[in-house]
């Protein structure tokens, strides 16, 4: 069995807070269940692989087996699950296929040691029983997403990696160079970035009638071409309208 499972692309990765500080907050990267499946089908056919759960001394195991055309027979990996606050069994089942997941081989590169941490605004919002303060987001609402990453197949590590926060804003980046303060600023570096962009593509999503319009005003074919055409100011200019247009 030669079949390779890929790297995760952008839109599979998942990211929630995990801590809030006063200079900003601890972000975590996961996948879903729903990702997991995808790839699985992705890689060995709807009939190639399946599940099973079961309880073993309280801990609930999940088993996912591919199918080995070579050797004529399942292989078997498996682990148990974490319950959730939420849903307590649907939780703990979601939680041991993950990580049965992980062993296949899904995903693998989030465990790439690198600490996430955004520089973003937060605000105190109470105190705890040391007197110490506790902060929240000042965005409450706020949504993280990857919007670039190069995984390294061979080593299964993540060497570079740009996570951007709603309005497009990157707010960490890992594995690139850092420009030097000394170099003047060119122009293309007051246009539109990837976070802005991705953010765009988001928003227009599902809304034909709306991209037409945003397309035709910017005489562009395609979201690539925004690229080109628009600044970083009119980006989140246009961020925001398309957000009031569509209610967010």
């Amino acid at each position: 069995m030669n079949k390779k499972i890929r790297c995760l692309r952008p839109e599979e990765i998942e990211i929630r807070v995990n801590q809030v500080t006063e200079k900003g907050c601890q972000l975590l990267l996961y996948k879903d269940s729903r990702c997991d499946k995808r790839i699985l089908d992705e890689t060995f056919g709807i009939n190639g692989w399946k599940n099973k759960y079961e309880e073993i001394k309280g801990n609930l195991f999940c088993t996912i087996s591919i199918y080995d055309d070579e050797k004529q027979q399942w292989i078997d990996k498996c682990d148990c699950g974490v319950e959730s606050f939420s849903e307590k069994e649907k939780g703990e089942a979601s939680d041991a296929f993950k990580r049965a997941g992980f062993n296949v081989g899904i995903g693998r590169e989030l465990y790439t040691r690198i600490f996430y941490f955004a520089k973003v605004p937060t605000q105190q919002n109470s105190i705890d029983k040391k007197g110490n303060p506790k902060y929240e987001l000042a965005n409450r609402f706020e949504k993280f997403t990857v919007v670039e990453i190069l995984t390294n197949e061979e080593t299964e590590k993540i060497e570079k990696i740009k996570i951007a926060d709603s309005n497009g804003n990157i707010v960490f980046d890992y594995g690139y160079k850092k420009s030097s303060t000394n170099q003047s600023k060119q122009p293309q570096q007051e246009m539109i970035d990837e976070g802005q962009l991705t953010a765009i593509r988001i928003l227009l999503k599902d809304h034909d009638e709306l991209k037409k319009q945003v397309y035709t005003k910017l005489k562009i074919n395609s979201s690539k071409e925004m690229s080109n055409k628009i600044t970083k100011k009119q980006a989140t200019a246009l961020i925001k309208q398309l957000k009031e247009k569509i209610g967010e």
